[in-house]
């Protein structure tokens, strides 16, 4: 059968049990003091590391820290929102919650979406 490599999943916190988790189910990661807690569509994980320290480990084609205390995943990008100071916010496939994009990543951003 297929095997999927390990780099594919993470392992993160839930109800005192560590999850593996598929990183395509991740969409998106927020820091909050030195936890990091991650959201896929249904569920909130978290990590006892900071969002630095967190972001190092994941892949930079599918995910991107576009504030200090946000990583967004770029494949569930719905919506790219122009907000204030030339800032965006992002709106996600399946979820409510809006991700902002900070001044300091924007150029970036716009060149990882081709804007």
């Amino acid at each position: 059968g297929q095997t999927t490599s390990i780099i594919d999943k993470i392992n993160l916190w839930k109800n005192e049990k560590i999850i593996v988790v598929d990183l395509d189910d991740i969409y998106y990661c927020v820091a909050k003091e030195r936890v990091t807690f991650v959201y896929t569509k249904k569920e909130e994980y978290s990590v006892n590391t900071s969002i630095s320290e967190f972001y190092n480990g994941l892949p930079k084609n599918k995910f991107f820290k576009c504030h200090r205390s946000y990583i967004v995943n770029l494949n569930k990008i719905k919506e790219i929102i122009p907000w204030f100071n030339n800032t965006y916010n992002l709106k996600l496939k399946d979820i409510e919650e809006e991700i902002p994009v900070s001044r300091s990543h924007i150029k970036e951003f716009k060149e990882i979406m081709g804007i």
